[in-house]
């Protein structure tokens, strides 16, 4: 069954938009909060992202924080990420409130590291950020440090590597296409020339519902994400679902039903607290 994913960037104490990497501040925890009624949010999702794209110095203790604050309010998977190195900095997140954990340079630094938190928490528990560039020719390169490094390695060759290195899944992002809303970049999993033993996400350029169908009609595509805040506000998401099962596309259809009973539950357990 396909899924659909709601990918939240945070950097030091604000959330961001993302265009080729170019960040821009939105707005703190609080203002997401007045903006996103995450019960609502969630009736349109499968999982949540929450990813640290900072760029100076990051507070580990303040992201999981967030972290445990977001998860408190929907009740998907969540996944988070960024600045993982150790077996150590995944059981923070995990213990805030996430689901799964997501890595990217350490992938490229220190792929043991990634082995080790696989072989610890289990692979269904590991994501592998996987960013990439397509060349003049055509050709995808994997780049990390927030799309600043390039590799020089194929995308095609990069994605056995994490693979054999523990991901359960892959996020393919298109540095190219983030941010835009001009759609997803359908090639790139025949680029990959061999299909993953794991599911693969896309992310980088969807900014209508018709954007993540096109990505459900690729076979080889498990689930679409979008980072893009102002285009799923209110119940978008909602609605794209119903789009995309109308569509007859392999998606859940939850019933609005059960996300008010359990909306009435976690607001009597907030109040509680």
């Amino acid at each position: 069954m396909k899924r659909v994913i709601f990918t939240l960037l945070y950097d030091r104490g604000r959330f961001m938009l993302s265009r080729n990497y170019r960040l821009q501040a939105v707005g703190t925890i609080e203002w997401l909060f007045n903006n996103y009624d995450f019960a609502t949010v969630s009736r349109g999702l499968d999982e949540l992202m929450v990813l640290d794209v900072s760029r100076g110095p990051r507070d580990a203790a303040a992201f999981a924080s967030a972290v445990s604050e977001i998860a408190g309010r929907c009740f998907i998977p969540l996944t988070a990420g960024g600045g993982i190195h150790t077996v150590e900095d995944a059981a923070l997140l995990l213990r805030h409130g996430a689901d799964k954990v997501l890595v990217n340079t350490q992938f490229a630094d220190a792929a043991s590291q990634c082995l080790a938190i696989a072989a610890f928490f289990g692979r269904q528990c590991l994501v592998a950020g996987v960013d990439y560039i397509e060349r003049a020719d055509g050709v995808r390169t994997v780049v990390v440090e927030h799309g600043q490094r390039d590799t020089g390695t194929l995308l095609s060759d990069w994605v056995p590597h994490v693979v054999a290195h523990g991901a359960g899944e892959v996020v393919l992002q298109s540095v190219s296409r983030d941010g835009t809303g001009m759609g997803l970049d359908l090639d790139v999993t025949a680029s990959l020339g061999v299909r993953p033993e794991v599911p693969l996400i896309l992310l980088g350029g969807v900014g209508r519902s018709e954007h993540i169908a096109a990505g459900f009609r690729v076979p080889a595509v498990d689930a679409v994400a979008t980072a893009n805040l102002f285009n799923f506000i209110g119940e978008s998401f909602v609605s794209a679902r119903r789009d995309l099962i109308t569509e007859g596309l392999d998606v859940a259809d939850w019933h609005a039903a059960d996300y008010r009973e359990l909306s009435g539950i976690f607001a009597k357990e907030s109040q509680a607290t």
